[in-house]
């Protein structure tokens, strides 16, 4: 199959600016570098055009290589017919430098600009998180980013920085290593509405994990949700991948998405893409290094609708869980106290279950 004839199309999402996002994407996190070229190329190919990127993922130099094989070949006719995604991580980056780091991404995924930039989590060590958007914004006046968005947001974060109520202030200081959170006396920062609104929140979102009021907020405010880890993301809790503490059961075997794969002759995972696509205003970006599996994901949310009463069944599994849960972010040294303040509700669905506590950590 070529991009030119028989490739099933992928549906695309409408952005508050007017512009296209493709409904689906590459996600490129835990793709080693050397084989990053060849699986980007081979998704290319096969008809995605959009790709989710990170300076932290160590792998954008061989995702601009994949692009610009893309282009000598003819696979892509023009950079324009590509959707680029990358992050910054500010947990170490003031928004001073938001701009050099910005600028470093281009270099190394061989673009001119991104499609869309995102503050990879609501870290507001080095700065308040109202100032970082600030940063954010002046990335769209340089023209270096056309949207920008925002990763792992509440609804309480992000309606915060939204409606100009910003209470992740970092401690006073330069070298503050507390957010307001875990300051008692420190001064919110309200700097009123954002100029440039957040075109985009990337979360953990899939049938293990629905987030149906964040993505009722998200939808009502005109922010497009993309959904990392719609599968399940198997490969962190792998003996022979990340190795990390599974929290819950690996979402393609439940038996609702089992018995759905077998009344409408799909796989698992397309059942997992195809219901999650299904409720819209949502792009799913699954990671694939395999062509063949990158091909059933593309057909997955370029097919029809799940019926009816296997979208509910899926959409209705009882257990939920995060599978992400960022622990990290928490402790008495960190900005948030408990995953209960990283992520502003009640995290009951953590309670028992087997993940990664860093030291003092505390579910509320």
């Amino acid at each position: 199959r070529t991009p030119t004839d028989m490739t099933p199309v992928v549906p695309s999402l409408t952005l508050r600016s007017g512009a296209k996002m493709p409904a689906l994407g590459l996600g490129t996190w835990k793709i080693a570098a050397g084989d990053t070229t060849a699986a980007v190329l081979s998704a290319l190919r096969c008809g995605y055009r959009l790709l989710d990127c990170a300076p932290v993922y160590g792998n954008q130099p061989q995702v601009g290589a994949a692009i610009q094989q893309a282009l000598d070949e003819g696979t892509l006719r023009s950079r324009d017919e590509l959707f680029v995604t990358s992050k910054l991580m500010t947990q170490t980056l003031d928004p001073t430098d938001f701009e050099a780091a910005v600028r470093t991404s281009l270099a190394e995924l061989g673009v001119d600009h991104l499609d869309l930039a995102l503050l990879q989590w609501p870290a507001p060590q080095r700065a308040p998180i109202a100032e970082q958007w600030c940063a954010m914004e002046a990335l769209v006046d340089a023209g270096l980013a056309r949207h920008i968005g925002v990763s792992n947001f509440s609804v309480k974060k992000l309606g915060e920085l939204m409606d100009g109520s910003d209470v992740t202030r970092g401690a006073e200081g330069a070298d503050a290593e507390y957010s307001v959170l875990n300051t008692d006396d420190a001064e919110y920062c309200v700097l009123g509405e954002c100029r440039i609104p957040p075109a985009v929140n990337q979360v953990e979102c899939g049938a293990h994990f629905r987030q149906e009021r964040l993505l009722n907020w998200c939808a009502s405010r005109g922010v497009v949700v993309q959904a990392y880890g719609p599968l399940g993301s198997g490969d962190q809790f792998s003996s022979d991948g990340m190795g990390r503490a599974r929290s819950g059961m690996e979402p393609v075997s439940h038996p609702a998405v089992v018995d759905a794969a077998m009344a409408t002759g799909v796989t698992r995972h397309q059942v997992l893409l195809r219901w999650n696509v299904g409720r819209g205003n949502v792009c799913v970006i699954p990671k694939s290094v395999n062509p063949e599996r990158q091909l059933e994901n593309l057909e997955a949310v370029a097919g029809p609708a799940l019926p009816p009463e296997h979208a509910n069944s899926v959409g209705s599994i009882e257990e939920q869980y995060r599978l992400q849960h960022g622990s990290f972010h928490t402790g008495p040294n960190k900005p948030y106290r408990t995953l209960a303040d990283l992520w502003d509700e009640d995290v009951g669905y953590m309670e028992g279950r087997e993940f990664e506590r860093p030291e003092g950590f505390a579910l509320r």
